[in-house]
C-alpha cells in the first residue's frame, strides 16, 4: 500500500478521512430510474413517490437520487471515544462536475491531539494549509494511502451504503438538520461502509454494526444523515445543499 510522502502526519491524517470527490469517477451515462427534483439540473424531472412506511422502497429511491446528485454539503462528527478515525470533526463541499473536486475544514487527530486544517482539492492534487499558517502544503494524488473520492462515488460512495442496509424498519420521523426526515434502522457490514468510514487501528471495525439512516420525508428523498452506531459513540454523516452550484479553485 503507498503511503503518503512528506509532509507527513498531518496530510496522511486527512487525507485518511477526508471524504470527499477527487477521483476520476465520472458518473454513468446509462439511465437510471431514480428520484429528480423539481429544480433544474442532473435530477431534473418527474419526482415519483415512495411510501414511507417502506423503508427498503425509501433506501431504493434514496441511494438512486444520490447517484444522480452531482454536488453536496457534507459534515462529518466522531464521538471522541471513538479511535477509529484520525478525525474529530469535518465540513466540506464536494462536486463531481464539471470534474471531482472538494473543499473544507475540519480537526483531525494526530495522536492524542487534534490539528485543525482547511483543506481543497482539485485536478487530482491536495492542498492543505494547518491553521495559524500562510502556506499551502500539497500532496499528488497518486501518493495517497485513501483515495477520498468516495461520498459522490456510484460504486463506494453514500448511493451504495444505502443499497447495503441489512433488515431496515421504519422508526419514526424527525426533523434533522431543519428536514422533515423518515428515521430508518438496520445494519451495515464493514466491507460496505469502509469507503465512507475508513477506520483503523486498535478501533477498526470489523463485521456488522447498527446503523441509522434519515431520508427526507418528501421526493427526492435525499439522504440527510447516516449514523454508524459502535460501542464507542457514534459516526454521524450529514448531508445538506444537495446540487447547490459549488466553485472549487485551486488555492
Amino acid at each position: 500500500m503507498k503511503r503518503w510522502a512528506a509532509p507527513a502526519v498531518a496530510t496522511m491524517a486527512i487525507c485518511a478521512v477526508v471524504l470527499t470527490g477527487c477521483s476520476s469517477e465520472t458518473k454513468s451515462d446509462e439511465p437510471t430510474n431514480s428520484a429528480p427534483p423539481t429544480s433544474a439540473g442532473p435530477r431534473s424531472g418527474d419526482a415519483p413517490k415512495v411510501d414511507v412506511t417502506d423503508a427498503a422502497a425509501l433506501l431504493d429511491q434514496a441511494s438512486k437520487t444520490t447517484r444522480l446528485t452531482s454536488a453536496v454539503h457534507m459534515n462529518l462528527k466522531v464521538d471522541p471515544e471513538f479511535k477509529g478515525l484520525p478525525v474529530n470533526d469535518l465540513d466540506a463541499d464536494v462536486v463531481v462536475e464539471p470534474a471531482p473536486a472538494a473543499k473544507g475544514s475540519g480537526e483531525f487527530r494526530l495522536t492524542e491531539e487534534y490539528t485543525s486544517a482547511e483543506f481543497v482539492i482539485v485536478d487530482g492534487t491536495l492542498y492543505i494549509r494547518e491553521k495559524g499558517k500562510t502556506e499551502w502544503t500539497t500532496s499528488p494524488a497518486g501518493e495517497r494511502s485513501y483515495d477520498p473520492s468516495v461520498v459522490l462515488s456510484e460504486d463506494k460512495g453514500l448511493a451504495n451504503v444505502l443499497a447495503k442496509f441489512r433488515n431496515p424498519e421504519v422508526a419514526g420521523t424527525e426533523t434533522v438538520n431543519g428536514v422533515e426526515a423518515v428515521k430508518i434502522t438496520g445494519t451495515l457490514d464493514s466491507a460496505d461502509f469502509e469507503a465512507i468510514f475508513p477506520t483503523q487501528g486498535p478501533g477498526a471495525l470489523k463485521g456488522e454494526h447498527p446503523a441509522t439512516a434519515y431520508i427526507a420525508a418528501e421526493a427526492p428523498y435525499n439522504l440527510v444523515e447516516l449514523a454508524l452506531n459502535t460501542k464507542d459513540g457514534d459516526i454521524t454523516l450529514t448531508t445538506s445543499k444537495w446540487d447547490e452550484k459549488v466553485t472549487v479553485t485551486k488555492p
